[in-house]
Protein backbone atom coordinates (compact mmCIF):
# COMPACT_ATOMS: atom_id res chain seq x y z
CA UNK A 1 0.00 0.00 0.00
CA UNK A 2 2.68 2.50 1.16
CA UNK A 3 4.66 1.53 -2.15
CA UNK A 4 1.56 2.71 -4.40
CA UNK A 5 0.98 5.49 -2.61
CA UNK A 6 4.70 6.32 -3.12
CA UNK A 7 4.44 5.66 -7.03
CA UNK A 8 1.20 7.39 -7.54
CA UNK A 9 3.10 10.84 -5.39
CA UNK A 10 5.91 9.88 -7.61
CA UNK A 11 3.81 10.41 -10.62
CA UNK A 12 1.89 13.30 -9.49
CA UNK A 13 5.32 15.08 -8.82
CA UNK A 14 6.70 14.28 -12.43
CA UNK A 15 3.26 15.66 -13.54
CA UNK A 16 3.63 19.20 -11.77
CA UNK A 17 7.35 19.10 -13.48
CA UNK A 18 5.78 18.71 -16.88
CA UNK A 19 2.62 21.11 -16.31
CA UNK A 20 5.42 23.78 -15.62
CA UNK A 21 7.04 23.19 -18.56
CA UNK A 22 4.54 22.57 -21.62
CA UNK A 23 1.48 23.98 -20.08
CA UNK A 24 -1.44 22.18 -19.89
CA UNK A 25 -2.06 21.47 -23.75
CA UNK A 26 0.64 20.73 -24.74
CA UNK A 27 2.14 18.35 -21.56
CA UNK A 28 1.37 14.57 -22.79
CA UNK A 29 0.76 11.33 -20.91
CA UNK A 30 4.28 10.06 -22.26
CA UNK A 31 6.25 13.51 -21.18
CA UNK A 32 4.90 12.57 -17.56
CA UNK A 33 5.79 8.93 -17.55
CA UNK A 34 9.45 9.54 -18.86
CA UNK A 35 9.84 12.13 -16.34
CA UNK A 36 8.51 9.59 -13.67
CA UNK A 37 11.12 7.01 -15.88
CA UNK A 38 8.43 4.47 -15.87
CA UNK A 39 6.41 2.79 -18.52
CA UNK A 40 3.32 4.76 -20.01
CA UNK A 41 1.16 1.97 -18.89
CA UNK A 42 2.65 2.28 -15.13
CA UNK A 43 0.96 5.96 -15.85
CA UNK A 44 -2.10 4.22 -16.08
CA UNK A 45 -2.51 2.03 -13.22
CA UNK A 46 -2.70 5.07 -10.81
CA UNK A 47 -4.65 7.61 -13.54
CA UNK A 48 -6.77 7.45 -16.40
CA UNK A 49 -5.78 10.47 -18.25
CA UNK A 50 -3.74 13.39 -18.35
CA UNK A 51 -7.13 15.63 -16.62
CA UNK A 52 -7.23 12.74 -14.11
CA UNK A 53 -3.81 13.48 -12.66
CA UNK A 54 -4.23 17.26 -12.81
CA UNK A 55 -7.50 16.89 -10.86
CA UNK A 56 -5.51 14.82 -8.04
CA UNK A 57 -2.75 17.82 -8.15
CA UNK A 58 -6.20 20.40 -7.54
CA UNK A 59 -7.23 18.13 -4.82
CA UNK A 60 -3.80 17.98 -3.39
CA UNK A 61 -3.52 21.69 -3.17
CA UNK A 62 -6.98 22.20 -1.87
CA UNK A 63 -6.07 19.39 0.99
CA UNK A 64 -3.21 20.70 2.05
CA UNK A 65 -4.55 24.64 2.19
CA UNK A 66 -7.43 22.85 4.31
CA UNK A 67 -5.59 21.10 6.20
CA UNK A 68 -3.64 24.01 7.46
CA UNK A 69 -6.73 26.45 7.67
CA UNK A 70 -8.62 23.98 10.04
CA UNK A 71 -4.85 23.21 12.10
CA UNK A 72 -4.26 26.92 12.41
CA UNK A 73 -7.93 27.99 13.73
CA UNK A 74 -8.43 25.25 16.27
CA UNK A 75 -7.37 27.26 19.35
CA UNK A 76 -9.17 30.55 18.54
CA UNK A 77 -12.34 31.50 19.75
CA UNK A 78 -13.25 34.72 17.97
CA UNK A 79 -14.92 34.50 14.74
CA UNK A 80 -12.61 37.63 13.62
CA UNK A 81 -9.49 36.10 14.72
CA UNK A 82 -10.57 32.60 12.71
CA UNK A 83 -11.49 34.50 9.20
CA UNK A 84 -7.83 36.07 9.87
CA UNK A 85 -5.94 33.00 10.49
CA UNK A 86 -7.77 31.08 7.64
CA UNK A 87 -6.27 33.53 5.39
CA UNK A 88 -2.68 33.08 6.79
CA UNK A 89 -2.83 29.54 6.29
CA UNK A 90 -4.18 29.74 2.94
CA UNK A 91 -1.43 31.81 1.84
CA UNK A 92 1.71 30.42 3.94
CA UNK A 93 0.43 26.71 2.49
CA UNK A 94 1.21 28.73 -1.35
CA UNK A 95 4.23 29.79 -0.15
CA UNK A 96 5.43 25.94 1.01
CA UNK A 97 3.54 24.52 -2.34
CA UNK A 98 4.70 27.13 -4.70
CA UNK A 99 5.58 24.68 -7.73
CA UNK A 100 1.91 22.86 -7.18
CA UNK A 101 0.13 26.26 -6.63
CA UNK A 102 2.02 28.16 -9.97
CA UNK A 103 0.81 24.99 -11.99
CA UNK A 104 -2.59 24.94 -10.04
CA UNK A 105 -3.18 28.55 -10.38
CA UNK A 106 -1.92 29.41 -14.13
CA UNK A 107 -2.43 26.21 -16.22
CA UNK A 108 -6.08 25.50 -15.38
CA UNK A 109 -6.76 28.37 -17.66
CA UNK A 110 -8.39 27.14 -20.48
CA UNK A 111 -7.69 24.15 -19.75
CA UNK A 112 -10.58 20.98 -20.40
CA UNK A 113 -14.30 21.64 -18.45
CA UNK A 114 -13.91 18.86 -16.20
CA UNK A 115 -10.65 20.76 -15.09
CA UNK A 116 -11.80 24.27 -14.84
CA UNK A 117 -15.62 23.03 -13.14
CA UNK A 118 -13.62 21.12 -10.64
CA UNK A 119 -11.38 24.24 -9.68
CA UNK A 120 -14.97 26.37 -9.33
CA UNK A 121 -16.42 23.83 -6.97
CA UNK A 122 -13.59 24.06 -4.66
CA UNK A 123 -13.77 28.16 -5.10
CA UNK A 124 -17.60 27.35 -4.55
CA UNK A 125 -16.53 25.39 -1.34
CA UNK A 126 -14.00 28.41 -0.08
CA UNK A 127 -16.59 31.30 -0.63
CA UNK A 128 -19.72 29.21 1.32
CA UNK A 129 -16.81 28.90 3.86
CA UNK A 130 -15.97 32.32 3.94
CA UNK A 131 -19.49 33.35 3.82
CA UNK A 132 -20.67 31.02 7.16
CA UNK A 133 -17.67 33.02 9.25
CA UNK A 134 -18.47 36.04 7.65
CA UNK A 135 -21.85 35.81 8.86
CA UNK A 136 -20.31 35.03 12.62
CA UNK A 137 -18.78 38.07 12.71
CA UNK A 138 -22.00 39.21 12.62
CA UNK A 139 -22.47 40.28 8.82
CA UNK A 140 -26.05 39.63 7.43
CA UNK A 141 -26.24 36.65 5.15
CA UNK A 142 -27.20 38.42 1.98
CA UNK A 143 -23.78 40.92 2.33
CA UNK A 144 -21.58 38.06 3.86
CA UNK A 145 -22.73 35.90 0.66
CA UNK A 146 -21.78 39.02 -2.07
CA UNK A 147 -18.99 39.67 0.33
CA UNK A 148 -17.36 36.16 0.22
CA UNK A 149 -17.36 35.68 -3.55
CA UNK A 150 -16.01 39.13 -4.27
CA UNK A 151 -12.92 38.22 -1.65
CA UNK A 152 -12.48 34.98 -3.24
CA UNK A 153 -12.46 36.43 -6.41
CA UNK A 154 -9.51 38.79 -5.99
CA UNK A 155 -7.64 36.52 -4.02
CA UNK A 156 -7.94 34.19 -6.87
CA UNK A 157 -6.64 37.35 -9.05
CA UNK A 158 -3.45 37.99 -6.66
CA UNK A 159 -2.96 34.54 -6.58
CA UNK A 160 -2.62 34.05 -10.32
CA UNK A 161 -0.66 37.26 -10.49
CA UNK A 162 1.63 36.27 -7.48
CA UNK A 163 1.84 32.72 -9.67
CA UNK A 164 2.86 34.19 -12.67
CA UNK A 165 5.22 37.07 -10.78
CA UNK A 166 6.75 34.83 -8.38
CA UNK A 167 8.83 38.22 -7.66
CA UNK A 168 5.92 39.46 -6.02
CA UNK A 169 5.09 39.65 -2.34
CA UNK A 170 1.83 37.18 -2.07
CA UNK A 171 2.03 38.47 1.74
CA UNK A 172 2.31 41.98 0.98
CA UNK A 173 -0.59 41.74 -2.06
CA UNK A 174 -3.10 39.22 0.08
CA UNK A 175 -2.70 41.58 3.04
CA UNK A 176 -3.40 44.70 0.90
CA UNK A 177 -6.59 43.16 -0.06
CA UNK A 178 -7.02 41.78 3.45
CA UNK A 179 -7.25 45.42 4.53
CA UNK A 180 -9.65 46.71 1.88
CA UNK A 181 -12.37 43.73 2.57
CA UNK A 182 -12.03 43.95 6.51
CA UNK A 183 -12.07 47.56 5.91
CA UNK A 184 -15.83 47.71 3.92
CA UNK A 185 -16.87 44.64 6.67
CA UNK A 186 -16.13 46.73 9.99
CA UNK A 187 -13.79 44.06 10.68
CA UNK A 188 -10.46 45.05 13.12
CA UNK A 189 -7.54 44.32 11.41
CA UNK A 190 -5.25 43.02 14.11
CA UNK A 191 -3.01 40.37 12.90
CA UNK A 192 -3.34 36.34 13.92
CA UNK A 193 -0.64 35.71 12.26
CA UNK A 194 1.10 31.97 12.45
CA UNK A 195 2.97 29.88 10.34
CA UNK A 196 1.67 26.81 8.71
CA UNK A 197 2.68 23.80 10.27
CA UNK A 198 5.69 22.19 8.16
CA UNK A 199 4.05 18.41 9.74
Amino acid sequence: MARTKGRRQHLMTAAISIFSRYGYHEAGIREIAQEAKCAVGTFYVYFTSKSDVFLALIDALYSAVMDEVMRGRKDLALAEEKLARSLDRVVGTLLQQRDLARVVLVTTLGSEPVVENHLWNIRQTFAELLATQLQECGIPSERAQIGAWAFVGALAEIFSIWARRPEQSLEAMTQGVRDLFWHAWGLRLSSTSSPPSSS
